[in-house]
């Protein structure tokens, strides 16, 4: 056992720093778009983009994330016990299915995108940037496809690289449609410079793994060798249906506030869950536990997923503190003063920082045991909940004021979400003997709470805080944070090591 863990920790920690560094450009790309699209788009015409890019994506999920997470798991699966021939079979079954339904729904949002657009959000200028996301769902469907073998071949550095490269290209890409193009055009050539960042990615992708795996692009006469279908096909359907309800889980407040409110405060809330998600997703490691949990003997998961938990909540729960006590000057600098109605969903939405990365690990270690349906039933319940909170919290609240609305929708999300970790955790429990253990919170809660207390008191003879001294704040208290944490011994000489480790 202690043979296995050795390499299996090796791999997580190699792994995870490449992931972590994409995720860290993704994240931090994407934090920088979406400062410009919403100071150049403004609230109104930023809150049409984020719809627009809501209902492509709970489009998306249905040939997405299903076919790429069983993609990863059996081609990872016949590599390792079988060989590279049976792998390939498997990979050309889910190719065409992956064409067949992506190329259907593109097609079903050309056609819904007018009624959609004139009669259930009633919202005219939502018509053409539906129309041209049909492009973009095509082309985004197939780059993660293909993106998911790097971590099959566990060569999370690609992914990294091309990552880093598609923020570039979006990014200056995005300056140059406000610099060059009429700002009625401003959401249509953002939504451009998406499809085009992704085709690049897409292309940049096919090429290296033509390198790593040239079996994927080789023709063959050869019969395919037999594989289970029946088995892929009903794991398939569970995470089919797993990742329909998790995006329509995502995006069901969007699109709820996109009926009830006006654009503008639609903005406001996706600006605030923006900020809370994208933080949130910088610890996110689950496409690279997922192999290794796969690879796992049973006995090692607790043990594995332990770690997890620890580090995720070492660096999760001071950045929920943080984002308390700063919200609204987070908002203020991030997003400008418009967008300060911002402020009181952000407060709600920071509790995600700690849910997401645990829920999403949680997850892989479901999927990779072949037991997606325990987590697919607790989904089909939270987003029972969680459309039904947020259509009686938004209907309810919108008597005191929209922007207690988006702060119903922010109350709603953070509900069910925490529903659908505790039902996770339960079943991990139960079914592979694999628990969480909430003492690891104690200490970053008391070291956090210490950290905040310092703050407090120095900003109450400071007043007003500039941008020097935000910056400052954050970075005396991470300093504070992590003092506390190893004179109360949260961390230990253990996790310098590996911290160590992972820098090499």
């Amino acid at each position: 056992m202690a043979e296995e863990a050795r390499p299996i920790k090796n791999k997580i920690v190699k792994n995870s720093f490449w992931n972590f560094l994409m995720t860290f450009f993704g994240k931090m790309g994407g934090l920088i778009f979406a400062i410009l699209l919403a100071r150049f788009l403004l609230p109104e015409k930023f809150g049409i983009y984020r719809l627009a890019m809501s209902i492509t994506l709970i489009l998306l999920t249905f040939a997405d994330v299903g076919i790429n997470q069983t993609l990863i798991r059996y081609f990872s699966d016949s590599l390792k016990k079988t060989g590279i021939k049976k792998a390939i079979s498997e990979y050309k079954y889910l190719l065409k299915l992956k064409l067949f339904l992506t190329l259907i729904l593109a097609g079903l949002l050309l056609i819904f995108a007018y009624p959609l657009a004139m009669y259930v959000f009633q919202k005219p200028l939502l018509f053409y940037p539906l129309l041209f996301s049909s492009i973009y769902l095509l082309i985004y469907s197939f780059e993660s496809f293909y993106s998911a073998f790097f971590y099959i071949v566990e060569k999370v550095g690609y992914l990294t690289i091309k990552q880093f490269m598609f923020e570039v290209i979006r990014i200056f890409g995005a300056l140059a449609v406000f610099i060059f193009i009429a700002s009625q055009y401003h959401i249509l050539g953002i939504i451009g410079i998406l499809t085009l960042s992704t085709a690049f990615a897409l292309v940049f992708a096919i090429y290296n793994l033509n390198k790593l795996l040239p079996s994927l692009f080789e023709k063959s006469k050869e019969k395919l060798v037999d594989y289970d279908k029946k088995r892929i096909n009903l794991f398939l359907s569970y995470l089919v249906v797993g990742g329909s309800l998790i995006v329509i889980f995502g995006y069901v407040d969007i699109v709820m506030l996109g009926i009830f409110l006006s654009s503008e405060f639609v903005g406001f809330y996706a600006a605030a869950l923006a900020l809370a998600t994208g933080l949130a997703t910088l610890i996110n490691i689950a496409n690279v536990l997922l192999p290794v949990f796969t690879q796992s003997k049973k006995d090692n998961l607790n043990q594995i997923f332990a770690q997890v938990f620890k580090y995720t909540t070492l660096i999760t729960i001071p950045m929920i503190f943080g984002v308390l006590f700063l919200g609204n000057y987070l908002i203020k600098s991030i997003y400008g003063q418009n967008y300060l109605p911002a402020t009181l969903p952000l407060y709600f939405l920071a509790f995600l920082m700690l849910e997401i990365p645990i829920t999403n690990s949680l997850k892989s270690l479901f999927t990779a045991r072949e037991q997606p349906k325990y987590f697919v039933k607790i989904l089909i319940g939270a987003t029972i909940m969680n459309i039904l909170l947020n259509y009686i919290l938004i209907t309810s609240l919108l008597k005191i004021s929209m922007n207690w609305a988006i702060a119903g929708a922010a109350i709603a999300t953070l509900t069910s979400r925490y529903f659908y970790f505790f039902g996770l955790s339960f079943h991990a429990k139960k079914q592979l003997n694999v628990s969480i253990n909430l003492k690891n919170l104690i200490k970053p809660i008391i070291a956090s709470i210490i950290m905040i207390s310092i703050l407090f008191g120095i900003n109450s003879y400071i007043g007003d805080i500039n941008y020097l001294i935000g910056i400052c704040e954050i970075v005396g208290g991470i300093l504070i944070y992590f003092l506390i944490m190893f004179l109360i011994k949260g961390i230990t000489k253990k996790d310098l090591l590996l911290i160590k480790e992972v820098i090499r």
